[in-house]
């Protein structure tokens, strides 16, 4: 392998081939035109099928990944393992049968959200959201947090929360520092962090700031997920891979509903009366049509 190689580990598969590409020779461009085209396939594939493809002999594809830096083609394809595994979207499409579905797209659709909802509804005991309810039905401050696309779903259950109990906002507001708003939480508040896949790279340390201070955590989050859960009191999972390069986020709405109708019916009396506070002012504020 040239030295100028031997050290090129930093980037994704992808990446990788970019950087390369002017100094690959004809048969490794066309590996490379193969790999480029569906980076999810060479999760699945092996070093004779991708030779096939590209038309060349396994010795070249054995060359051309450790023309890229890695020891072999077998880490190559570790490596796309993980990065579908994590949810990138480069990766996320391709794979043998994991392409959309040929006939019917919208039959196709359908029983790909009711897998995820069903593998994610069955698994939260009764038990478990029962007692997460009554911990956000007694909580002094709810406080929720979601970033990149978990932010329209904490958004979402902020918005459901407020109707029913006081308290209830975003933990980051806009201007705010993290700093700023974690400390201004305590042991009676509960803190519901959303986290569902492409985690930003500070997001563990932001959950161990938040248990530092002895705020009780909800996390929601999905299978990939390390390390939080140690910290929350409560972890959901919820399923939102798909074989297409957009996650799914029926479930993760479907569950935050759920939750909301459970804290609900543990308020009871109290939370009725505070939805009627609430309508109205709505009348009174002429706020919806």
């Amino acid at each position: 392998m040239p030295e100028k190689y031997a050290s090129a580990v930093p980037g994704s598969v992808s990446q990788r081939i970019h950087r390369a590409f002017s100094e690959l020779s004809e048969g490794e461009r066309r590996i490379a035109d193969q790999v480029l085209a569906a980076p999810g396939e060479l999760a699945f594939l092996s070093a004779s099928e991708l030779a096939g493809q590209a038309g060349v002999s396994n010795a070249t594809v054995s060359r051309f990944f450790q023309r890229l830096g890695y020891r072999n083609f077998d880490a190559a394809r570790q490596e796309a393992r993980r990065l579908r595994e994590t949810g990138s979207p480069l990766y996320l499409s391709g794979g043998a049968g994991q392409g959309t579905p040929a006939g019917d797209p919208l039959s196709a659709l359908l029983q790909e959200e009711a897998a995820r909802l069903e593998a994610t509804l069955r698994g939260v005991p009764q038990p478990l959201l029962a007692e997460i309810a009554q911990a956000i039905a007694g909580a002094g401050q709810i406080r929720t947090l979601g970033f990149r696309n978990s932010h329209f779903l904490a958004q979402y259950l902020t918005a459901q929360l407020a109707q029913i109990r006081p308290g209830v906002a975003p933990l980051l507001m806009p201007g705010q520092t993290r700093a700023e708003a974690i400390a201004g939480l305590g042991s009676r508040d509960l803190a519901i962090v959303i986290g569902l896949r492409r985690r930003p790279a500070d997001f563990l340390r932001t959950v161990e700031q938040i248990a530092a201070q002895g705020v009780p955590v909800l996390l929601v989050s999905d299978p990939t997920v390390r390390g939080a859960p140690a910290l929350a009191r409560w972890t959901l999972s919820c399923h939102v891979d798909t074989a297409q390069f957009l996650d799914s986020y029926a479930a993760p709405m479907t569950l935050l509903r759920m939750i909301t109708l459970e804290v609900a019916r543990e308020l009871g009396a109290a939370g009725r009366a505070h939805l009627d506070r609430v309508e109205a002012l709505r009348g009174d504020l002429n706020e919806l049509e």
